[in-house]
């Protein structure tokens, strides 16, 4: 799908068969680091689904078979991975605003505007491949895919300060990440969140050409004119 210029990294749609290569991106974990069920569902459906908490045995194969499902169902892709020599090394979550509960409702996270635009929830690199672009890389590969599914703009929502944290809480991203892969800020820090959420801001890059949907190889129209949301099905 994509390549970088090195020529040595490979993004790929994730897919069913290639679930466990995100297992082995996350540490082995399924609740560490960038997993794409955090973001995409309420506390109600995970509770549901039996995905909940971060023990291992049986929850976390609940996790394997949920995002596998999700993988097979879902039309576009949930995510990409990305690879070195054949050696997965990276993960990007990726698709439309609404298809993720926990941004579409969360305080940190409210719409900018009407424009029906795609997101990064959670992005994350292997130890040993940090420092070498690869996330950016990713960044701009997500964007690429979005644009040729239709996506007016992709968005996201990473860290706003430099504080060094923990694995499991820089899935964000940071600011300057997404600004070296072609973001610019659209909203600020929010006030009035509580003290110990991390500080975010909202940075989108917008697509200028993209392929419209359903029309293969079509070119779509100029950002400018990008569609409003489309109100949701009863």
């Amino acid at each position: 799908m994509a390549r970088a210029r090195d020529g040595n990294l490979t993004i790929r749609p994730l897919t069913a068969a290639r679930v466990d290569d995100v297992k082995t991106v996350t540490r082995g974990t399924w609740g560490a680091s960038c997993w794409d069920l955090f973001p995409r569902y309420s506390p109600a459906q995970q509770r549901e689904l039996g995905i909940t908490g971060g023990g291992p045995g049986t929850n976390e194969e609940r996790r394997r078979v949920a995002l596998a499902k999700l993988a097979r169902r879902r039309k576009n892709s949930a995510g990409l991975v990305a690879y070195q020599g054949g050696e997965p090394i990276g993960f990007i979550s990726l698709g439309p605003r609404y298809d993720f509960s926990r941004i579409e409702h969360s305080r940190a996270t409210p719409p900018v505007d009407d424009v029906a635009a795609w997101v990064i929830p959670c992005i994350t690199v292997r130890r040993g491949h940090r420092g070498q672009g690869v996330a950016v890389t990713m960044i701009r590969a997500a964007v690429e895919y979005a644009g040729r599914r239709g996506a007016p703009a992709v968005e996201a929502y990473p860290r706003a300060d430099r504080k060094r944290v923990h694995d499991d809480f820089a899935y964000f991203g940071t600011d300057a990440m997404f600004r070296k892969a072609g973001f610019r800020q659209v909203r600020g820090v929010l006030r009035g969140l509580p003290k110990d959420w991390a500080p975010r801001v909202t940075m989108r890059s917008v697509i200028r050409t993209r392929v419209a949907p359903g029309a293969s190889g079509q070119r779509g129209r100029p950002s400018g004119d990008a569609p409003k949301r489309a109100p949701r099905a009863a």
